[in-house]
């Protein structure tokens, strides 16, 4: 590919935070052709997919349209499932789109790339957990969150009615388990009557239950301290060594036979490639189902195909781990690929990615926000109150900013920001 990078393609596999932050601005560099595929028409930025299930989302730049981000920023939008990736004549093949009646209405698609960059993302794993599939909801997509939503307002109504609160039981205290905990407690207060003796009522009971010995095992102590100190002033249990093996219609069930009653399941136990990862090309794929790939997130079997994100299995010089799957990684990535692509597409040499821990920021409804800020680890450093709020707002709005640039981003913001729909206690649909 050394020469001009005039009429290179590159084609970009998946629209979540990295794959459209990465299609939006290397657009807008203008030098490549850029191709984004992905199965959905709207871009939903998955760190706050559990406020669409609480019901507690308040941004309209949450969800955005594939097409409309296309024109503005200049790449070219395929909507359809990716079913193969062919190596040889590198093309990406998308099936048909089945119509009424066993009929076709769009018949499959195969788009020539250049360079390909899978950014499929990742899927919450059952690790073979009886009742998962049939009676758990997993938080991977708009569909699951919506699910999700009509599920707990349907319990909350019938809670509301009966007296006998609704008890919801959460397996996993990551980002999402606890994240989502918190947002469902801020969800019921939407259902009080507005009178005092009402409002004492308890409507909702959550628990959340995890497998290791402390929760979100993985993160600093002063954070894990004061997750579970506001999940306690939430009335949000948590339990812990849980090691659950079966999910019924009414209960999660553990293997030293402790058993849980819910009304509704939610499965947030971890996460891992998405399957599709393990079929769609010639790969070498990690024991987490993601693509290996070198330093310069290249495949280690095709040259021509990039994995990053949570489709991507990258460890670090000296690290004895792959990277996590964080939104974090994939914005750096994505900053990384817009730089280093042009670079590849003229056959020039280019730089090892290098990822820059920046810690983690857990938003927590009324019980506000707690994070550790990383600047090396030894000076890490624990925030919180209005300074960890902002942070975290400041992450979406960065990613807002990458996707629609810096002047349609600023607008759009401010003009998000001052909208009357804004900041419902509870939004009942997702329009």
């Amino acid at each position: 590919m050394a020469g001009s990078t005039a009429h290179k393609r590159i084609v970009i596999l998946g629209g979540g935070s990295g794959g459209l932050e990465l299609a939006s601005q290397l657009a807008g560099k203008g030098e490549l052709e850029v191709v984004l595929v992905d199965r959905e028409l709207a871009h939903l930025w998955k760190p706050r997919l559990h406020e669409f299930a609480a019901g507690t989302v308040s941004s309209s730049l949450a969800e955005m349209s594939f097409y409309m981000l296309g024109h503005l920023r200049g790449f070219r939008f395929e909507q359809g499932e990716v079913s193969a990736l062919d190596h040889e004549r590198r093309e990406i093949v998308l099936a048909a789109i089945p119509g009424k009646e066993g009929t076709t209405a769009a018949r499959e698609r195969r788009i020539p790339y250049d360079v390909c960059v899978v950014a499929l993302g990742g899927v919450v794993p059952d690790f073979g957990t009886t009742g998962v599939k049939e009676f758990a909801v997993r938080l991977d997509t708009k569909a699951d969150a919506d699910h999700f939503r009509d599920r707990f307002i349907a319990a909350m109504i019938e809670a509301r009615e009966s007296g006998e609160p609704a008890e919801v039981v959460i397996v996993g205290s990551g980002a999402t388990g606890t994240e989502l905990a918190a947002h469902l407690r801020r969800s019921e207060r939407g259902f009080f009557d507005q009178s005092t003796a009402e409002r004492r009522r308890k409507l909702l009971g959550i628990t959340i239950l995890e497998a290791a010995p402390e929760i979100m095992p993985g993160a600093e102590p002063e954070l894990r301290q004061q997750l579970a100190e506001r999940l306690r002033r939430l009335d949000i249990k948590t339990v812990t060594d849980v090691n659950v093996s079966r999910i019924e219609v009414d209960a999660v069930s553990s293997k030293s036979g402790e058993r849980w009653p819910c009304d509704l399941a939610v499965w947030a136990a971890g996460l891992v490639g998405n399957p599709i990862l393990k079929r769609l090309g010639r790969f070498e794929i990690d024991n987490r189902g993601r693509i290996v790939v070198d330093q310069t997130l290249r495949s280690s079997l095709d040259e021509h195909v990039y994995a990053m994100g949570d489709a991507a299995s990258l460890t670090p010089p000296g690290a004895d781990k792959p990277l996590p799957p964080t939104a974090q990684a994939a914005s750096q990535q994505a900053d990384y690929l817009v730089e280093v692509l042009p670079l590849i597409a003229r056959g020039e040499p280019v730089e090892p990615f290098r990822y820059a821990d920046k810690g983690r920021i857990v938003s927590l409804g009324r019980a506000g926000t707690v994070g550790m800020i990383g600047f090396g680890k030894k000076d890490d450093f624990l925030i919180h109150g209005h300074f960890a709020t902002a942070a975290y707002n400041a992450l979406q709005r960065q990613h807002q900013w990458r996707v629609l640039g810096r002047l349609r981003g600023t607008v759009s913001i401010a003009a998000d920001m001052i909208s009357p729909t804004k900041g419902p206690a509870l939004k009942l649909h997702g329009d």
